[in-house]
């Protein structure tokens, strides 16, 4: 669906290219089992290539292996970094990064809340001081949207409906990811909206430059629309792009030997890491510099995705937002089209 082509070998990448996935809180991978999918799938050596932070004391988990086992699958022999912190702390994350001398130039991040569930605005501003000054380094930053649709993890409510956005997947620093389904199940073509896909207008950062004629489109027509009181209409709109994350045609993993379908934004993202870390790659060799925050190239090149115009992100809910041709805060610009988007980059 992609045009994803082949998985970059070891004799033709350059020795600038680089990426990453982030754990945290015991999430931990078997080389055992990257094997056993590698073996399985006809593809090179799945493995970390070096180790920030840990091992984890906690053994294999689903949330780690599928952002190791995608984003190697499909990257190929760009070098991989898992990033690890026993706690749970964005900040952190995001030092630890701007501390290292060459830190890896893509990374994919499948953790995240509500805004409302931060330690307050303080601390996200803090955090997208961090994102700023990656993305002026030339670093790609990729979150997940999240899985709960518009109601995020504090869900909508009973007798009130009000969505609450994610974050960091609403910092305007960031490239969100949203999730797709099949249109129909199981045929490579049309995707749609995954109802869990996280998207919807942030409650604290007002709406960026480089999104503000996207966004005035969708709020123009916004098939749909949800009740005015449940949504911030001048926040920053999410997700900015999208890939297959529904449970209809689930991810197959390795976990302690075992085959199993995975699903969810935290499968998307590191799919669209790869894409981008595959697109850096071909700038390296051209002797460009790496494509840095991602979202005003994204904005400015909206043809290069496939997109998304059916389905709704409610969550299981009542309201959510409607997907609609051009930018949309369900499934943003669409799916990437590699082959496409290398043309431009």
């Amino acid at each position: 669906r992609y045009k994803l082509g082949d998985a970059p070998a070891k004799n033709s990448i350059s020795n600038r290219s680089s990426m990453a996935v982030a754990e945290f809180q015991d999430q931990g991978w078997d080389q055992k089992d990257c094997d056993k999918l590698a073996e399985a799938c006809k593809v090179e050596n799945i493995t970390v290539e070096k180790q920030v932070g840990g091992p984890p004391y906690g053994g294999p988990s689903a949330e780690a292996l599928l952002d190791i086992q995608y984003i190697k699958s499909l990257g190929g022999a760009i070098p991989l970094t898992n990033v690890y912190s026993e706690p749970y702390s964005l900040l952190h994350w995001a030092q630890t990064l701007s501390a290292m001398d060459e830190p890896p130039l893509v990374n994919s991040v499948s953790y995240g809340n509500d805004e409302a569930q931060q330690t307050g605005v303080a601390y996200m501003e803090s955090c997208n001081t961090q994102f700023k000054a990656l993305g002026v380094r030339g670093l790609s930053i990729l979150f997940a949207s999240g899985d709960q649709g518009v109601c995020g993890r504090e869900g909508c409510g009973i007798f009130t409906t009000h969505f609450h956005p994610g974050f960091p997947a609403a910092s305007p620093y960031v490239t969100s990811v949203g999730g797709t389904n099949f249109a129909a199940k199981s045929v490579i073509g049309n995707e749609t909206t995954w109802k869990g896909s996280g998207g919807g207008f942030s409650n604290t950062f007002g709406i960026p430059s480089w999104q503000a004629d996207a966004v005035a489109a969708y709020k123009s027509d916004c098939p749909n629309c949800p009740p005015a009181k449940a949504w911030n209409s001048t926040g920053r709109g999410f997700p900015d792009v999208a890939a297959l994350g529904g449970g209809v045609n689930t991810y197959c993993i390795v976990m302690e030997g075992s085959f199993s379908g995975v699903d969810g934004t935290s499968a998307a993202t590191p799919v669209t890491a790869a894409v981008f870390a595959k697109l850096n790659d071909i700038r390296f060799q051209a002797d460009k510099p790496p494509l840095g925050f991602l979202n005003p190239f994204i904005y400015k090149n909206p043809t290069a995705f496939n997109d998304v115009t059916t389905g709704c992100n409610n969550g299981g809910s009542k309201y959510g937002f409607t997907a609609s041709e051009g930018w949309d805060p369900a499934t943003g610009w669409g799916s990437p089209n590699f082959e496409l988007l290398s043309r431009l980059v």
